[in-house]
């Protein structure tokens, strides 16, 4: 059925709706007595502002282009003004937004959490993940647990928008960004360009060579991307606490380091945290995550983001997450987006009420000067 809603009462109305699992789409938003026409019949409710509708709506049972999930940012900032804030930190390669969503309370004494994906534009469960769980705050954040709503929580969904365009329009296993060499777009591993030990390693693990998967760009921070979250991470004024970047496929929480097998000075408090997540996910789902040293679970990398942010930025908990699932590797079915979604979420709140209790050693990491580059 179509139904006509006065614009005050567009959160009424919503509210009703979803406690009674009514699902709409929002079909007219501007209609001649300024009211919004919604059609009853869409799953998860979708009011957005004028002059940007949505045309499909998010719920978390298909992978959506950087549209929609552009737009749902948006959306979320307009129902829940009090706690969402949406912001551009950057603009990609070829000139796309790097949307970021703030959930927060605004209380001055917070501490942030950062959470990512897409920054390798083929894992786009990456993306569910962190627009699902930004979803679940700004609907409930005034009845989470204190160790959610004593946080200021960062989303960027997809660090790499061209990249996660490309995968929907032509190739859908493109990794990297769309920088160009030459006359050639052969793309940056945006995960290799950040500054700590970048370009150490043998070539498999950060390339010098633009074809290669791994190449890792011109110099650390040269793609304005992983730029972006330098900037905004350091030079925001807030105190970092928690880094989580998403990615997949290999159900995995790792942390640092990346480059070595020698145990980072935090590693037994960041392996408790991990475990942490873990057991969480375990109990929602009965899915085992392996916890550990990213190079004693995966293989060795240099110049990533979690490297970057233990080392650099000094935020004491930084991890990796691999997503599922080892069957469909990157292809991971539709069907399965929720259920891994759900556990993750739960691995996220567990993780959060960990870091409120856990006590991170204050000289964390000794930085060799010749190779910080901010």
């Amino acid at each position: 059925m179509d139904i006509m809603v006065d614009v005050r009462r567009l959160t009424q109305v919503d509210k009703l709706l979803r406690e009674r699992d009514i699902f709409y789409e929002v079909s007219i938003t501007d209609t001649a007595l300024g009211n919004t026409h919604n059609r009853v019949r869409s799953p998860i409710p979708n009011v957005q502002r004028p002059r940007s509708p949505i045309k499909r709506a998010m719920d978390w049972r298909d992978y959506y282009p950087l549209d929609i999930i552009y737009n749902y940012m948006d959306f979320l900032e307009i129902q829940f003004p009090s706690t969402c804030t949406v912001s551009i930190i950057g603009k990609s390669v070829e000139g796309r937004d790097i949307k970021m969503l703030k959930i927060s309370n605004s209380n001055a004494s917070n501490s942030a959490v950062w959470l990512d994906g897409a920054i390798h534009s083929r894992e786009w469960i990456s993306t569910a993940v962190v627009t699902f769980i930004a979803d679940h705050f700004a609907r409930n954040f005034n009845e989470l647990p204190q160790s959610i709503t004593n946080k200021d929580w960062y989303f960027v969904p997809i660090v790499n928008p061209d990249g996660y365009h490309h995968t929907h329009i032509l190739d859908r296993l493109w990794r990297k960004n769309r920088a160009r060499v030459g006359s050639n777009i052969c793309g940056v591993d945006l995960n290799r360009n950040f500054s700590h030990l970048w370009g150490h390693g043998a070539e498999e693990c950060s390339s010098s060579d633009p074809y290669h998967l791994n190449y890792r760009g011109r110099a650390p921070f040269s793609e304005p991307e992983t730029a972006a979250i330098k900037d905004l991470i350091l030079y925001s004024g807030t105190p970092f606490k928690i880094f989580l970047t998403f990615h997949s496929y290999s159900e995995v929480i790792s942390f640092p380091w990346c480059f070595s097998n020698e145990p980072c000075i935090d590693y037994v408090t960041l392996l408790e945290g991990g475990t942490s997540m873990a057991k969480a996910i375990y109990e929602t789902n009965g899915r085992m995550y392996k916890v550990g040293n990213f190079k004693d679970l995966m293989y060795s990398a240099c110049g990533t983001s979690i490297d970057w942010s233990y080392g650099v930025a000094r935020i004491p908990f930084s991890y990796l997450i691999e997503l599922p699932s080892k069957q469909d590797r990157f292809l991971l079915p539709k069907e399965k987006i929720l259920s891994c979604c759900k556990e993750v979420l739960n691995g996220v709140k567990a993780l959060a009420q960990f870091v409120d209790t856990a006590t991170p050693s204050p000289n964390a990491v000794v930085i060799n000067k010749k190779r910080q580059m901010l």
